[in-house]
């Protein structure tokens, strides 16, 4: 499926003027790997988006823009067909995403399951702690 970050990568490769062989040998990776990203046959990780924005001269986040709207539909599908609205449902609704959510979500990815763990327990702790302050 074609995807916002698969538009940037191209775009930017043709600001460059470089081919998908030439991106591929600075990354290190198969041409056909590379050509799936830019086809949205594959996603890069976030490691492999950051070794691509290096290549463009760019902040990895420009690889990233637009991708809010591909996040709210994927949310969408999830919601839809499910539990009817309760208060705890209603509590992790999203009805947007942010730069920073989103790039969140994609260092979320790259962790090992006992890193996300780690991370999920933090961040409740932090909700915790904010609103047992107020």
């Amino acid at each position: 499926m074609y995807s916002m970050i698969s538009y940037w990568l191209k775009y930017y490769r043709h600001e460059c003027g470089l081919t998908q062989q030439q991106v591929a040998d600075r990354l290190k990776i198969e041409r056909s790997t590379y050509t799936y990203y830019e086809t949205g046959k594959t996603k890069p990780d976030i490691n492999t988006l950051i070794k691509i924005a290096k290549v463009y001269n760019i902040s990895y986040t420009k690889l990233l823009e637009g991708i809010e709207a591909e996040l709210e539909e994927a949310v969408a599908d999830i919601h839809s067909g499910g539990p009817t609205e309760d208060e705890d449902t209603l509590k992790y609704r999203t009805h947007a995403t942010t730069k920073y959510e989103v790039e969140l979500l994609f260092l979320v990815r790259n962790l090992s399951p006992k890193q996300r763990k780690e991370v999920l327990n933090l961040a409740k702790q932090l909700v915790a702690e904010t609103e047992a302050s107020r």
